[in-house]
């Protein structure tokens, strides 16, 4: 397989914020060219709303629902997004760098060039996703939802995806081999074609009904 080439996000004269991302988004349709830093943003409740050309730096989210919002060439580091809801959302171009996101909710979301990289990201919802060239890099997604997907250009490297939902999600052509899977739940149609090492084939006999008797 190919490897899967991320563009990374275009950060480009950025200056720092003089208000919070919530003052933005209450007056603003579209916030762009800003660096947020060290701050919580609590309770942001917004829809169509689209973020471009922005870093976020050690903020923490509380209570925050942004559904429907475009997150263009965006940038989260050190940032704890845990259960938000960025429902029906797109983001292209997007990176999240040591990231918290446990129970972030991203389900019917379309996701392209999109790196995660060192995050705690357990049972993260991505149910009914579109996502398009995605490099996930040494990140915790046990307990993750991930069914119903389409998945196109993933890479998995040295991730925690033990017992994630799988369910309806074709798997083929992702290589799985450094990455652990133990209790994955999928379908035997969805694994076809995946890749993976000696032991987690062995682990996977068990969609095939069979038991291994030595």
């Amino acid at each position: 397989m190919p490897p899967v080439r991320i563009t990374p996000p275009t950060l480009e004269g950025q200056t720092e914020s003089p208000k919070s991302l919530k003052e933005w988004l209450e007056t603003e349709e579209t916030v762009r060219g800003f660096h947020f830093s060290e701050h919580t943003e609590e309770s942001i409740n917004c829809h169509y709303k689209s973020i471009t050309n922005c870093t976020f730096s050690h903020i923490q989210f509380s209570d925050c629902k942004l559904k429907s919002t475009h997150f263009t060439d965006v940038r989260f580091e050190n940032c704890d997004l845990s259960n938000i809801s960025l429902a029906e959302s797109a983001l292209f171009r997007v990176e999240f760098v040591s990231c918290k996101l446990l129970g972030t909710n991203l389900p019917e979301t379309v996701l392209n060039h999109i790196c995660m990289t060192d995050c705690n990201a357990q049972y993260l919802n991505l149910s009914m996703s579109k996502i398009n060239q995605a490099h996930f890099s040494t990140c915790n997604l046990r307990n993750s939802d991930i069914n119903d997907c389409r998945l196109t250009s993933i890479a998995f490297e040295h991730c925690e995806l033990v017992e994630s939902e799988f369910s309806h999600t074709s798997l083929k052509g992702i290589d799985f081999s450094n990455s652990h899977i133990e209790g994955i739940r999928v379908n035997l149609p969805d694994i076809r074609g995946a890749i993976v090492n000696t032991m987690q084939a062995i682990d996977l006999t068990s969609l095939l009904g069979l038991t291994i008797k030595d």
